[in-house]
C-alpha cells in the first residue's frame, strides 16, 4: 500500500524542525529558485569553513521509513510524499548549517564500490545527469533505504535534496530520527504572567540528535567510465560509518585507508618538525604532542585542531600547508595506528656528535628537559638513577671489527 503525504516545516525558536503533515501546496518555483548564496552562513551567523560552506539547498522531499523487523508477520508501509517540501526562509537556514555542519564534522570521502549490489549509485546518476527528477529518485531512494536496513535500525525520515555544491548540481541524502521534546512559552493568564507547556512528539534536527547519517554526491563526482565519488557522513558513530550505511545501502566504501592517512599524518608530521623547527625545546614539545595524540584513544585525528591546541601560532600554518603538501588531508580522518605503533612507544633526540638519547614517550615527558643556548648547542638533562651500563651495537651499522694480523700477533702468546 503506497501512503502519499506532504511535510511541512516549522522552525521552533528553541533550535529544533517541527515537521507536520498536510494536503497539497501550492507550488511557488520562483521562490524556491531565487536562493541566493547569500543563506552560506551559519544559524549564528558565521561562515562555515571548508566546501561545504558552498553547500545551497534548493529543494526537499522526505519519505517516511519505518523500522524494518523480519519477525513482523506484517511488514509496515513506506510513507511516499507527493511533491517537494515546503521550506520556509528560516528553515532553509537552519538545514543548511546543520547539513553542513555535520559533513565538515563527519564527512568522510567516498567512492562507489562496484563489487557491492546497490542501486543506489545508478539513481544518483541519473539524477545529477537530469534523467530523472527529485520526487521520482527519492521514491526509489526510500525504497533502497528499506531494503538495506536491518531490524535494529530506528524509523525516521529519509531526506533527500536537490542542492548546489559550488554552484554545481548536486544530491543531499540525509537520515533523521524524529524525537520528542517540551517547548515553554510565556503566556499571560487572568492578568498573571506564566508559562505555557506544549509537547512536540515530531521533532527534527535537534541539538542532540543521536541519529544523523548524510551523503552528497556532485556533478563533479561523475567522470567518464570512473565511478561515482562523493562524501557521506555518520554523526551517530563519529565518522566512522555503519556498514548497512556505507556499503549496503550507499553502494560505497571510504575512498582513502585511514591506515595509510594515519602513518602519512604521522610521516609529514615529523618531517616537519625535522625540516622546519629550529628550536630543540619545540622540537621535543611538539614531537611528544604528535606522541600522545596518536597514542590516544580517539578515534578520529583532526590536523587542524591539532595545530591549534599543540604548536605555536607562528608555526601552525607552515604546518598545515606542510600537510597538504605531502598529500594528507588537514580536516578530520579516521585513525588507525596500525601501520606506525610499533613506533610511538619511544622518542630518539640525535645530537651532530652521534649521540642519541632514546627514551619511552611518558619518561620524556616526566624527567627529561631540553635547554637551548645561543650557539646553536642544547643541554639535555635526564633525572632518574642510573641502574645499569651496557655496550651497544646500532642496528643500522653493525659492522663487526676484523683483527689485524698484527692485532692477532699480539694477542697470541704462543708466537
Amino acid at each position: 500500500m503506497r501512503s502519499d503525504f506532504l511535510i511541512r516545516s516549522q522552525l521552533l525558536r528553541e533550535g529544533g524542525v517541527h515537521a507536520t503533515m498536510c494536503g497539497p501546496p501550492v507550488p511557488d518555483a520562483a521562490a524556491v529558485d531565487a536562493r541566493p548564496a547569500r543563506l552560506l552562513k551559519d544559524a549564528q551567523g558565521g561562515v562555515m569553513p571548508g566546501q561545504f560552506a558552498q553547500l545551497v539547498v534548493d529543494e526537499t522531499i522526505f519519505h517516511l521509513v519505518p523500522q524494518r523487523r523480519r519477525s513482523d508477520p506484517v511488514q509496515p508501509d513506506l510513507q511516499f510524499s507527493e511533491t517537494v517540501c515546503q521550506l520556509t526562509d528560516d528553515v532553509r537556514t537552519k538545514i543548511q548549517a546543520s547539513f553542513r555542519k555535520v559533513l565538515t564534522s563527519y564527512g568522510r570521502e567516498i567512492v562507489e564500490e562496484a563489487e557491492v549490489k546497490s542501486a543506489l549509485p545508478d539513481c544518483v546518476h541519473a539524477y545529477l545527469t537530469q534523467q530523472r527528477d527529485l520526487v521520482d529518485v527519492s521514491a526509489d531512494i526510500a525504497h533502497l533505504l528499506w531494503d538495506s536496513q536491518k531490524g535494529s535500525s530506528p524509523a525516521g525520515l529519509l531526506l533527500v535534496a536537490a542542492a548546489r555544491l559550488a554552484g554545481r548540481r548536486a544530491l543531499l541524502i540525509v537520515k533523521l530520527e524524529q524525537e520528542g521534546g517540551l517547548r515553554a512559552q510565556d503566556v499571560v493568564v487572568n492578568g498573571l504572567r506564566t508559562f505555557d507547556m506544549r509537547y512536540f512528539a515530531d521533532l527534527l534536527m535537534t541539538e542532540h540528535n543521536k541519529v544523523y547519517k548524510a551523503a552528497l554526491f556532485s556533478v563533479d563526482g561523475i567522470a567518464d567510465m570512473d565511478l561515482l565519488e562523493g562524501w557521506a557522513a555518520d554523526k551517530q558513530l563519529s565518522g566512522n560509518m555503519a556498514r548497512f550505511w556505507l556499503q549496503a545501502f550507499l553502494g560505497c566504501r571510504q575512498k582513502q585507508d585511514p591506515q595509510l592517512l594515519t602513518q602519512g599524518f604521522h610521516d609529514a608530521a615529523i618531517d616537519w618538525v625535522d625540516n622546519h623547527v629550529s628550536d630543540s625545546e619545540r622540537s621535543v614539545r611538539y614531537l611528544m604532542a604528535l606522541m600522545v595524540e596518536l597514542r590516544s584513544n580517539g578515534r578520529t585525528l583532526d590536523p587542524t585542531a591539532f595545530a591549534a591546541h599543540h604548536l605555536d601560532l607562528h608555526d601552525q600554518d607552515g604546518f598545515l600547508e606542510y600537510l597538504g603538501s605531502h598529500s594528507v588531508p588537514t580536516t578530520v580522518f579516521d585513525k588507525d595506528v596500525t601501520r606506525i605503533a610499533t613506533r610511538l612507544s619511544e622518542l630518539r633526540l640525535g645530537f651532530e656528535n652521534g649521540i642519541f638519547i632514546v627514551a619511552p614517550v611518558k619518561a620524556v615527558r616526566e624527567a627529561v628537559d631540553v635547554v637551548d643556548h645561543p650557539d646553536g648547542t642544547s643541554t639535555v638533562t635526564v633525572r632518574g638513577k642510573i641502574n645499569s651500563t651496557r655496550s651497544h651495537a646500532s642496528r643500522r651499522k653493525q659492522e663487526t671489527a676484523q683483527p689485524s694480523d698484527d692485532d692477532a700477533s699480539e694477542a697470541d702468546p704462543a708466537q
